[in-house]
């Protein structure tokens, strides 16, 4: 028998570690993710030469080797591409077009993942105030290994989705040689982005204060009051008169008063935090 068919995830062991994703990481997982849970747990046994979860969950209480993170990555990584959920880029470019080009604005993606979203609220930004004008871009994630593939911002043309013609043309490179099947973020963009690690529930919170925050389709992976605490964190580093961008299915409703709804899906801050 093939190992990579032989592990059982039982019901106990799944327990287990979805608790143990729960207290790391703040995600709730309901029973209907066990299998997902196995398949993407399954390869780390192999490599491990572990024989069952309960060994490769006592594996993880050690945390010796940075397995942990390795674990937390794989299952916190989620599809995403450029400009999804594109009403949301509308409604930056129609806000971004009422400010001074010389104004500085800080925006924050939350859960930036591989980056489409983060470079995407870039491009918006480069074609409605410039990419010389005083913008800058924080881009944040659980996952270290997601983030090292924002950081570097090469996508494989074949599985680049929701990106325009004009933008690639304008805003990505060619790869050339071994790399020509890919497409590299130019640097004028990346380098007004800082990537670096983040936690939504633990990790302390920047310095600076936002205009906008990107935070999509994490907050569905979270009890109730997870949720209150993350947008409590959150809507703490919003200026007011800021706007909070959540995914298009997910409500704040009940969750932060001084979020008002203004379009679908689009928050704006109203007064300061208490």
């Amino acid at each position: 028998m093939n190992k990579l068919t032989a592990f059982n995830l039982t019901p106990d062991e799944f327990d287990k570690i979805r608790k143990l994703i729960h207290k790391k990481a703040g995600i709730s997982m309901s029973d209907a993710k066990r299998s997902l849970v196995a398949g993407r747990l399954r390869k780390r046994l192999v490599a491990l030469d572990l024989d069952s979860y309960e060994a490769y969950y006592q594996y993880l209480k050690k945390d010796q080797t940075g397995e942990m993170q390795r674990f937390i990555d794989l299952l916190t990584t989620n599809e995403t591409w450029f400009f999804r959920e594109e009403r949301h880029f509308e409604y930056l470019t129609e806000f971004l077009q009422q400010q001074p080009k010389a104004k500085s604005l800080n925006i924050w993606s939350a859960a930036s993942s591989s980056g489409e979203e983060t470079y995407s609220i870039a491009m918006t930004m480069a074609e409605t105030m410039g990419v010389t004008s005083p913008w800058n871009i924080l881009g944040t994630d659980i996952s270290s290994r997601i983030l090292d593939r924002a950081k570097k911002g090469i996508y494989m043309k074949s599985k680049i989705k929701g990106l325009s013609s004009p933008m690639k043309r304008k805003y990505m490179l060619n790869g050339v040689r071994e790399f020509e099947d890919y497409l590299a973020v130019v640097p004028e963009l990346r380098k007004k982005i800082k990537f670096q690690p983040f936690n939504l529930i633990t990790s302390p919170l920047p310095t600076v204060k936002f205009d906008i925050i990107f935070c999509r389709n994490v907050l569905i992976y979270f009890n109730q009051q997870h949720k209150k605490e993350v947008i409590h964190r959150l809507a703490s580093c919003l200026k007011v008169g800021g706007y909070f961008f959540p995914g298009h299915s997910e409500s704040l409703h009940g969750l932060y008063d001084e979020l008002k709804a203004v379009a679908p899906s689009i928050y704006q801050k109203t007064k300061r935090s208490s």
